[in-house]
């Protein structure tokens, strides 16, 4: 009796291995056709020797005033079509829009190790590409976690930003909280009465990672722990491509303005990017050295709080926050003609003349 036990546990345990195995083996499927070039599409050779790729649309009669560079989500995201769209009135006014993929994503060069790319090696990128295209100085329109690049690299290069527009930014680290657990911006900067935000619904990040293949989440943390590439870049990226697909339901306040996935995710930069040293910096101090005008524009069905949000707001000494209506955490897919009038009017307007909302 015992034997014939000890020979079925036996035989569980190598079936569960074999599982195991096949499961950590099995490549990740396709599921989005990967990003291809556009016409427009150029490349930086970069002082590392990777390229990123870059779309520019220029002022029509040429430039004027000094130029925007627009800084994509993610981390790990990339420029979509429809941002291009959304961003090419701006440069009606006198200025060429750039638009690059982010080390590791859309376009550009894998890197070789995850780690490779970090919070400090996309603002060593972002200081080579306003030198690269001649500029003193230079408009940032950062979204999401490109909002917090462009915070940052504001903050390290005070002398550079004619002014800022930050899009649903994403919260600042390090963060603090309450010893109750709430986050200390919930409670320094409580939504006000006028406004009326909807929490979007469908599926988060969170829970569409959980349906992940086994290879891609064990490929996560053996890039966090080890800085290794366990599956390839290709699969990595079309896991996390499939998984946008799931959870930017939520990034709208009207689910047919969901635009579809255009298979540009960089997965091993998110997971270097994502990565925080014990001592990461506390850039609040910077930022309020920064004092240049600076736009904080929020979605009323933005996943991120207000307070995360308005941080930003309430840490530049000269900016101010603006709520959208009817648009989520990618105002310009609700609201493409609202954005882009937004920030039109900032560039333009006197700083002092505009008001909160």
């Amino acid at each position: 009796m015992f034997k014939r036990l000890s020979r079925a546990l036996g035989v569980a345990l190598l079936c569960a291995i074999g599982l195991a195995v096949f499961l950590l083996l099995k490549p990740v499927p396709t599921t989005v056709d990967p990003i291809q070039p556009r016409p427009d599409t150029r490349y930086w050779v970069m002082p590392g020797g990777y390229r990123i790729a870059w779309t520019r649309i220029p002022a029509p009669g040429g430039a004027t005033k000094p130029p925007v560079i627009f800084l994509h989500g993610g981390p790990g995201g990339y420029v979509h079509s429809a941002i291009i769209g959304a961003l090419a009135p701006l440069s009606t006014d006198g200025r060429d829009v750039y638009l690059y993929d982010q080390s590791g994503t859309g376009l550009s060069d894998r890197r070789e190790r995850p780690k490779d790319t970090t919070i400090a090696t996309h603002l060593q990128d972002l200081e080579v590409i306003r030198a690269r295209i001649g500029a003193d100085r230079v408009v940032l329109v950062g979204h999401s976690f490109g909002g917090l690049l462009a915070a940052l690299y504001a903050a390290e290069h005070p002398d550079r930003i004619e002014r800022l527009v930050l899009s649903s930014p994403g919260a600042l680290e390090p963060a603090s909280f309450d010893a109750d657990g709430r986050a200390a911006t919930d409670r320094l900067y409580p939504v006000p009465a006028n406004l009326r935000f909807t929490p979007p619904t469908g599926y988060v990040e969170a829970t569409a990672g959980e349906n992940m293949p086994v290879r891609a989440r064990a490929s996560f943390v053996l890039a966090q722990l080890f800085d290794i590439k366990f599956a390839p870049d290709r699969e990595m990226d079309a896991a996390v491509d499939t998984m946008a697909s799931e959870f930017t339901r939520t990034m709208v306040c009207d689910p047919a303005h969901v635009r579809p996935e255009e298979g540009g995710a960089g997965t091993y930069s998110r997971v270097g990017t994502n990565f925080y040293p014990d001592d990461f910096e506390d850039r609040r101090p910077a930022m309020r050295r920064m004092t240049a005008p600076v736009l904080v524009l929020q979605g009323q069905c933005d996943f991120i709080s207000y307070g995360d949000a308005y941080e930003y707001a309430a840490t530049f000494p000269d900016a101010r926050y603006r709520f959208m209506p009817g648009a989520g955490h990618i105002i310009w897919w609700d609201r493409p003609d609202a954005y882009s009038g937004a920030i039109r009017a900032f560039l333009a307007s006197d700083p002092a003349t505009q008001s909160e909302d």
